[in-house]
């Protein structure tokens, strides 16, 4: 690299840019969750999948591939995926839609319940000891993030 040459950013170091730290931050987390995870025979997209669709079985509304889209904000093409990996599984399984024919209705058995039982309680537990440390903090943590993807979403 030439002495002309210089790094565009606003920041001295990488600590004083919030993205980066915030990046830093989720790696973390994320690798804990998916070494973790890995030990349950399941992926971290998955176990969003699953647990999010073990969370809305518990009403009587039908739950469709765009509901779990739009639930989780993982693209209809991605849930799709995950689907045909979780149904592979046992995990759950797909029917045609009562209110619309083009759409899945989605409906989790009793062994995805049960893995979704299994595995709720443990990434549970690596949240409570990574996020341990805001002690008071974490509720008003825990709004700035809500703010931040409230404010951030696309569409």
């Amino acid at each position: 690299m030439t002495k002309n040459n210089k790094f565009l950013t606003q920041f001295r170091t990488d600590s004083e840019s919030i993205g980066f730290v915030f990046m830093k931050t989720y790696s973390s987390w994320h690798t804990n969750i998916k070494n973790c995870l890995k030990k349950q025979s399941i992926t971290h997209p998955q176990f969003i999948v699953l647990a999010t669709l073990a969370y809305l079985s518990q009403r009587p509304d039908e739950i469709t591939q765009v509901i779990l889209s739009n639930k989780t904000n993982i693209d209809v093409m991605t849930i799709s995926q995950i689907l045909e990996n979780l149904e592979k599984k046992d995990y759950i399984k797909r029917s045609c839609s009562i209110k619309d024919s083009r759409a899945k209705s989605i409906q989790l058995t009793q062994k995805g319940l049960n893995k979704a039982n299994e595995t709720v309680p443990l990434v549970e537990q690596i949240d409570k000891d990574f996020f341990s440390i805001l002690q008071d903090d974490k509720e008003q943590f825990m709004k700035m993030l809500l703010t931040l993807l409230k404010n951030n979403m696309e569409g």
